[in-house]
């Protein structure tokens, strides 16, 4: 292969759009050496797009996100012709992605209603609504790059952390994830992060595999807290991390929670809460995938050579 040095300021499209992918990844970032599909029927892309809501304050963003995670619950989560992602950023903007696929039968247009309705009720603005503006999976997926790409700093801080549950989401989970997993993380301090909740829709629901550590979790959600470390103080710094670390702890106690598992936004290299392998069996899903990936690491990587794997202390 070629080994290819990435940079913001990387000459050609295709090396700069590669760094900013690499960087959007996090602890997913990976070297694949082989390829196997299994070609199997299923939904294909119809349209999609997004309707923003410059929300202004903490507040207003919690209480918008509210009532857009009664939406995610009760209409999209059941339906597996639709998916939708909530992305809150620093300046308390929510962005309402949705997707939908060629088996969804109603008109996309009014089926966000909801939505329109919960920016009517704070008293926030919709500043863009188009929610068929995207004819392809690339532009779907490629909807928050501009974001991740302003993710930069001498030296830039990135703390990573998921949630995600295994049962259908109660009131008390969704009021968590409003008031604590949104409103709980220091945004206003960390000018570059973001919050994520998503769901796969019915097929998550209906229990189908799919090829992602996501696939037992019905609703998840994951921080991506980032700022420019240069100009904060050593104080500024800690009352930050502190302030994660205190939400993740929370995390952790609420009912039918799993708290940064493989293949989304997490950080494995948190101070454990139990022994390094229960650590891993947990990360990865099970005891066996855990040491599938752990004599896998073995035996390609034993001297680490990719010192950026998130995993290492669990796979030694």
């Amino acid at each position: 292969g070629v080994i290819k040095i990435l940079s913001p300021s990387s000459s050609s499209d295709e090396d700069s759009t590669l760094f900013n992918s690499v960087l959007g990844a996090g602890s997913a970032l990976g070297v694949v050496t082989s390829v196997t599909l299994k070609m199997e029927s299923g939904s294909s892309f119809q349209s999609g797009g997004q309707v923003i809501v410059p929300c202004g304050t903490k507040d207003s963003a919690k209480r918008f996100a509210r009532l857009a995670l009664s939406f995610l619950r009760d209409s999209v989560l059941p339906d597996e012709s639709v998916s939708m992602e909530l992305v809150v950023t620093a300046d308390f903007t929510c962005i309402s992605t949705f997707i939908f696929y060629d088996s969804f039968k109603f008109d996309p247009i009014s089926y966000v209603n909801p939505i329109r309705d919960a920016a009517t009720a704070g008293n926030v603005p919709i500043v863009v609504d188009n929610v068929t503006q995207w004819n392809t999976w690339l532009e779907a997926a490629s909807c928050l790059w501009p974001i991740i790409k302003e993710m930069k700093g001498n030296p830039l801080v990135r703390m990573d952390h998921s949630m995600g549950t295994t049962t259908y989401p109660d009131d008390d989970l969704l009021n968590f994830i409003a008031n604590e997993w949104i409103g709980g993380v220091p945004l206003e301090d960390a000018s570059q992060s973001i919050v994520e909740i998503r769901t796969l829709g019915g097929a998550a629901l209906s229990g189908e595999k799919l090829p992602s550590g996501n696939c037992s979790s019905l609703v998840f959600a994951d921080m991506i807290i980032a700022y420019d470390a240069n100009g904060k103080s050593v104080d500024e710094r800690r009352s930050i991390k502190n302030s994660v670390d205190c939400v993740v702890s929370l995390a952790r106690e609420q009912k039918d929670v799993q708290v940064d598992f493989s293949a989304t936004h997490s950080q494995a290299d948190d101070p454990p809460v139990t022994t390094a392998r229960d650590r891993g069996i947990e990360i990865f899903g099970s005891e066996v995938k855990y040491e599938q990936i752990r004599h896998a690491k073995q035996k390609y990587d034993a001297k680490n050579r990719f010192q950026c794997h998130p995993f290492t202390s669990f796979l030694s």
